[in-house]
């Protein structure tokens, strides 16, 4: 049994060169054949590692001896890297606690357990890591980024130091939706950080914490916005527009975008730019846009109106000249007056489906528009709103509008046709005065009234049906209409004001029963006129020139049993041929 422990001690020693080589030898006297050996084992092993001011507590347990044991650790070559303490819990049990204070060191704790009959010694071979590389992060693009909206930025980093388990999370010092912060690790060295702005914010950082288990450090990345690149600005404060363009020549922006928070103060910044052409605003912050916003700018030419905008101040692009083209938001739902008046090169307009008004001249002289798609909501439309749109060929008039007022379409040359829907109950003077292109009118059933001037001067006009509600056609409604070779007036009219279809060119006439007077020169010079049908059983109040000029040879038709009436009533008896027919 001896020598077999001797054999084993010898083992352990060859293992752990630092320590001596008389491990759990036991020393004179020799112990009596019926005496169990002394003997000490160490539940954590002969050897042990550490690091830096780590501390190992290591369970002995001793077999043999007696109740008085005695177990004492010391080191074998005295140093102050390693500080030793034993703490005994019996005769048979206890603790030795090693804690190791320097980098780099071996040595042995050398325990001695004596029972004063025996006496024993065995060796803990110690030694301490060296002090692992502190752990650091560089970040190749710099810890200060100067974003733009919407163009992702990446930073490559590196780390130094630390161990395989190295774990890298980024995330942003104060939480804001106007960043996005992705991280990617492409080994246990390396990786990227992608940065992404994604609307105007005030200055944030990026917190990058590196973690190995051992070692935890932060970092910080500096994020702002760029201000200003040539063509894109960001406003993240309103008002600070013309701080941001401060120290550029302003006469050389001709084209940006403006990405941010607006008020009228960054607006009046805007319409100062002596040479700005492109405005896109799609992405700035602003619910209303002032009044004279951009009041005879002629340098713009394309303009995109804020998403969020719900307001046109009035005459807001008045006397715009060179604009071509804009871009109106779904949410805007008044164009109010003169928003657009003098706008002579806007070709192309889309009124958003939420507009319930087009105001008073609202694209009053836009003669280069050549079509307006009027949306379903629109109710109204204003006294001269397309007032000189001489290149407008189309235009649709949706069910929802109720009243066209004056001089709406006056001017609109090349306008060739237009159906004026069962909705509208007002069509008002000179509202569609001078369209010499127009060929044929359709004018729903609910409309009341035909305003005076109305149609006067659309010498393209041929056909022209009248709708049934009709009551009054008012002076010089269809004057010089010189297309126009027939029209039927509706029962439903009681009056046909003076001059109404003075210069026609008609060659018949039906006159409504429900007419009951018609006023001077009505139908002055209608030359060709040839049939008159007037449906009315008492002859309606004329006056001698309401059919002057008109041939000779016209034949009057009227109700059966009526023709002696008109014979002898004022201005009808001026017809030489009268007779009756069954209507």
């Amino acid at each position: 049994m001896k020598k077999l422990f001797l054999l084993t001690a010898l083992f352990v020693a060859a293992a752990f060169p630092s320590c001596s080589k008389h491990d759990n030898e036991i020393n004179e006297p020799p112990v009596p054949p019926e005496t169990t050996p002394l003997d000490i084992a160490f539940a954590e092993g002969n050897s042990l590692q550490f690091d830096v001011d780590e501390t190992k507590t290591v369970h002995y347990t001793i077999t043999g001896g007696s109740d008085n044991t005695v177990v004492k650790a010391e080191m074998q070559n005295p140093d102050d890297a390693y500080t030793v303490e034993t703490t005994p819990a019996s005769a048979t049990e206890g603790t030795i606690t090693i804690t190791a204070k320097m980098p780099e060191s071996e040595n042995c704790v050398v325990v001695t357990v004596s029972d004063g009959s025996q006496t024993v010694t065995a060796e803990i071979a110690v030694s301490t890591n060296p002090i692992p590389e502190e752990l650091a992060i560089t970040f190749a693009e710099g810890n200060s980024l100067l974003l733009n909206i919407n163009e992702p930025k990446t930073v490559n980093y590196t780390i130094t130091g630390g161990s395989s388990n190295t774990v890298v999370t980024a995330e942003l010092q104060t939480p804001d939706d106007a960043y996005t912060v992705e991280t990617v690790s492409t080994s246990t060295m390396e990786g990227t950080i992608t940065i992404t702005a994604k609307k105007p914010s005030n200055e944030n950082r990026i917190i990058v914490t590196v973690s190995d288990g051992s070692q935890t450090l932060t970092a910080e990345i500096a994020v702002t916005l760029r201000a200003f690149d040539g063509k894109t600005v960001v406003v993240v404060t309103p008002g600070t527009l013309s701080q941001l363009l401060a120290n550029y020549d302003e006469s050389s922006i001709t084209e940006l975008t403006v990405i941010g928070n607006l008020n009228d103060e960054d607006i009046a910044t805007l319409k100062s730019l002596p040479n700005l052409a492109i405005l896109d605003m799609e992405n700035v912050n602003l619910e209303e846009l002032p009044a004279n916003a951009f009041y005879n700018n002629k340098s713009l030419t394309s303009v995109k109106l804020p998403k969020t905008l719900k307001t046109i101040g009035d005459r807001a692009f008045e006397g715009c000249s060179s604009l071509t083209s804009i871009t109106i938001p779904g949410s805007v739902t008044s164009i109010p007056i003169q928003t657009f008046d003098g706008c002579s090169s806007l070709t192309s307009v889309t009124i958003p489906d939420g507009v319930t008004t087009i105001g008073s001249s609202a694209f009053n002289g836009c003669s280069s528009l050549t079509s307006v798609t009027i949306p379903d909501g629109v109710t109204t439309i204003g006294s001269s709103a397309f007032n000189g749109c001489s290149s407008l060929t189309s235009v649709t008039i949706p069910d929802s509008v109720t009243e066209i007022y004056n001089y709406a379409f006056y001017g609109c040359s090349s306008l060739t046709s237009v159906t004026i829907p069962d909705s509208v109950t007002l069509i008002d003077e000179n509202a569609f005065r001078g369209c010499s292109g127009l060929t044929n009118v359709t004018i729903g059933n609910s409309v009341k009234y035909i305003g005076n001037y109305a149609f006067d001067g659309c010498s393209g006009l041929t056909s022209v049906t009248i709708g049934n509600s009709v009551t009054f056609i008012d002076s010089d409604a269809f004057r010089g209409c010189s297309g126009l070779t027939n029209v039927t007036i509706p029962d439903s009219v009681t009056e046909i004001g003076k001059e109404a279809f003075r210069g026609c060119s008609l060659t018949s006439v039906t006159i409504g029963n429900g007419v009951t007077s018609i006023g001077s020169y009505a139908f002055y010079n209608c030359s060709s006129l040839t049939r008159v049908y007037c449906k009315a059983i008492v002859p309606p109040i004329i006056v001698n020139n309401t059919f002057d000029k008109v041939s000779a040879t016209a034949t009057l038709y009227v109700p059966t049993g009526c023709k002696a009436a008109y014979a002898a009533a004022a201005g009808w008896k001026n017809f030489k041929t009268i007779e009756e027919t069954q209507f």
